[in-house]
C-alpha cells in the first residue's frame, strides 16, 4: 500500500514537471506555460483514471523491471491518444502538438529513471528487512513450497518466511524435500511458535475452502493479533487469463481499519454506481431497445427474465433482471438436466444448454443479457461491481458439512454486482470454490479503484466472450 501510494505521488509530480520541461525545450522559456493549463489539467485527470483502471498502482511488489516498463509504455500510450483526441474535440489548434509529443517522451524518461532508483531503494530495505512482513506458513508439503515460491516471485521478498508448520495429520514423510530444514514445528505447537517468532501474518495453505476443524488456528491468531490468510495453490490457474496478479490469499482475521473503510466505501460506491449508470445510459438505452425487439421477434415469451436471487443461503432476496435468453419453460427443463450439470456447488452450467434460444446464445456470449441489471443498480439492490448473486434454489446444493458455511455469508458484506473478479478470471470455467475464493478476496479489498480495474478488465472479456456460454 505504502509503495503504491508513494509511486503514484512521485509519478504525479514527474508528470507535471515533464510539462514544464517540454515547454522549455520547445520555446526556450516558460512564458507560454500559462496558456497550456487546459491540456495539463486534462492529462492529470486522464492519467489518474487510466492508471487506476489498469491497476498500475494497486500492487507494485510483483513488477519486474520489464513488466514495469511495459506497464508504463501502455499507460503513456493510452494517455497520449486520449489527449490528442481531447485536443481535436476542443479544436485546440493553439496548442503546439510538438510540446505534447515531447511531453510524453520526457514522461517516459522521468519514469524510467525515478522507478529504477525507487526499486533499488526498496530492494535495499528488503534485504535489511526494514520493510515487509514476518511470515509463517502452515503447511509443509509441495503446495506450501510452491506458494512460498509464488509470493517470493510476486512480491520480491516482501514476505520474510520464518518457517513452515506441519498441519494436523501431515506426516513428516510428506514434508517437501526443499523445506525439511525450515520446518519449525507442528500445528499443535502454534501458540508457542507465535510467541517465539512473533509473525505479522500467518498463511494457511489449503486446496479447499472447507475450513472446518481449523477454528483453533483462527482463535490463536486473533488472541495474538496476527493476520491469518487462507491461500490456495490454484491461484496461478485461476488468474491465467487476467492481468491481476497480486491475489495471494483471503483474510480470516480482518483488521479494524478495513472494517471502517468498507463502511465508508459502501457510501462512495453508491454514488459511483449512479454516476456510472447516468454516463452510459445514452449508449445503453438504444441498445436495450434493439435487443428487446429481437427477443420478441425470435421467440415467444416476455422480454425480461426475473428470478429470485441472493448472495448466500438465507440472505436477503431480490428479483434479478436479465434479458430472456432461454425458452419460457426453462425452469421445468432444468429439473431434468441436473444430472448433466457441468459445474459444482451452488452453480448450474452447461456448455450446450438446450434451454437457450438461438438469439439467446448470442447475447449470452457477449454478456449483454445482463444489461437489465442496471435496473437493480438504480433500485439499490445491486452494484456495478461485486460478487455474483445466485438463484435461491441453487443454494440447496451446498453441502454445509463439508464447507464452513460462514465463508458463504461473508459474500453478503457487499452488494451483489453485475461484474466481478470471477467474470474476468474464467467465468463459467471456474469451480464454485474458485468463485467463492475470488468473491471473498474482493470483499476484503473492495475500493472504487479496484472496481475501475475490474471494469477495465471486463471490456475485453465481453468483446471476446471468454468463458461465457
Amino acid at each position: 500500500m505504502i509503495d503504491s501510494i508513494s509511486s503514484l505521488f512521485v509519478d504525479i509530480i514527474l508528470l507535471n514537471a515533464s510539462f514544464f520541461v517540454s515547454i522549455w525545450l520547445r520555446f526556450g522559456n516558460l512564458h507560454d506555460f500559462k496558456n497550456y493549463t487546459k491540456p495539463l489539467v486534462f492529462i492529470n485527470f486522464i492519467f489518474l483514471i487510466v492508471s487506476l483502471g489498469l491497476g498500475v498502482y494497486r500492487s507494485r511488489y510483483n513488477f519486474t523491471r520489464d513488466a514495469m516498463r511495459s506497464s508504463y509504455k501502455r499507460l503513456i500510450m493510452y494517455v497520449a491518444v486520449l489527449t490528442m483526441a481531447f485536443l481535436y474535440i476542443i479544436r485546440g489548434q493553439v496548442y503546439s502538438r510538438v510540446v505534447i509529443m515531447i511531453n510524453f517522451f520526457v514522461i517516459y524518461v522521468f519514469f524510467e529513471f525515478a522507478h529504477s532508483m525507487m526499486r533499488r531503494i526498496r530492494n535495499m530495505l528488503l534485504k535489511r528487512q526494514a520493510i515487509g512482513f514476518r511470515t509463517i506458513i502452515i503447511g509443509a508439503d509441495e503446495w506450501a513450497y510452491k506458494f512460498s515460491q509464488q509470493i517470493s516471485h510476486l512480491f520480491g521478498g516482501f514476505f520474510h518466511v520464518l518457517g513452515y508448520v506441519r498441519k494436523k495429520g501431515e506426516r513428516s514423510s510428506r514434508v517437501y524435500k526443499d523445506i525439511k530444514d525450515r520446518v519449525i514445528g507442528t500445528e499443535t505447537q502454534l501458540e508457542k511458535l507465535l510467541e517465539t517468532f512473533q509473525p505479522d501474518v500467518v498463511f494457511f495453505v489449503s486446496d479447499t475452502m472447507a475450513m472446518k476443524g481449523y477454528e483453533s488456528i483462527l482463535s490463536l491468531c486473533r488472541q495474538h493479533n496476527v493476520k491469518l490468510k487462507m491461500v490456495t495453490p490454484k491461484i496461478a490457474t485461476i488468474f491465467q487469463d487476467s492481468r491481476i496478479r497480486d491475489v495471494y490469499g483471503v483474510s480470516l482475521v480482518l483488521e479494524n481499519w478495513r472494517i471502517h473503510f468498507h463502511r465508508f466505501n459502501s457510501r462512495l460506491k453508491r454514488i459511483f454506481d449512479l454516476v456510472f449508470v447516468i454516463l452510459i445510459s445514452p449508449v445503453i438505452l438504444p441498445l436495450c431497445l434493439v435487443i428487446a425487439l429481437l427477443i420478441k421477434l425470435t421467440s415467444r415469451g416476455p422480454v425480461f427474465f426475473l428470478q429470485r436471487r441472493s448472495l448466500y443461503k438465507g440472505g436477503p432476496e431480490f428479483y434479478f433482471y436479465k434479458f430472456r435468453s432461454m425458452y419460457v419453460n426453462a425452469e421445468e427443463i432444468k429439473a431434468k438436466l441436473l444430472e448433466k450439470n457441468e459445474a459444482d456447488g451452488a452453480l448450474f452450467k452447461m456448455k450446450k444448454d438446450p434451454r437457450v434460444t438461438f438469439f439467446g446464445r448470442i447475447i449470452r456470449k457477449l454478456s449483454i443479457d445482463e444489461l437489465p441489471q442496471l435496473i437493480n443498480v438504480i433500485k439499490g439492490e445491486m452494484s456495478v461491481v461485486g460478487p455474483r448473486p445466485l438463484p435461491v434454489g441453487d443454494f440447496n446444493k451446498i453441502d454445509d458439512e463439508s464447507m464452513n458455511y460462514e465463508w458463504h455469508k461473508q459474500r453478503g458484506n457487499v452488494k451483489p454486482g453485475i461484474t466481478g473478479l470471477w467474470q474476468i478470471s474464467g467465468r463459467s470455467n471456474l469451480t464454485f470454490e474458485d468463485m467463492l475464493f475470488l468473491d471473498l478476496y474482493y470483499v476484503e479489498h473492495q475500493s472504487i479503484f479496484f472496481d475501475l480495474e475490474i471494469l477495465f478488465e471486463t471490456l475485453p472479456v465481453i468483446l471476446f466472450g471468454r468463458g461465457a456460454y
